[in-house]
């Protein structure tokens, strides 16, 4: 089975200056959480990592089905898939 692709459109921190990121939806939670696995890793402060935990930055909104085209305004932040960090 072949799982969503995902186009980020980066607009926060204003210096990022690497272009859009892509990725593959790994799994939902519920319609408020997607954790996605990127196509290139991206460094944070402490590691770097391909994993991605995107939730709506709009209280009370969710995602809707994963089959359909819309975009969503969301807050993201990169993980370490061995150890949740």
């Amino acid at each position: 089975m072949n799982r969503p692709t995902i186009r980020i459109i980066v607009l926060e921190p204003r210096e990022w200056n690497q272009g859009n990121l892509f990725g593959e939806i790994m799994s939902e939670r519920g319609g408020d959480k997607l954790k996605v696995r990127l196509t290139r890793s991206i460094k944070g402060r402490t590691f770097s990592s391909d994993i991605l935990m995107l939730t709506p930055s709009i209280e009370n909104e969710t995602f809707k089905p994963l089959q359909q085209y819309y975009s969503v305004l969301v807050n993201g932040s990169i993980i370490n898939e061995h150890t949740n960090e």
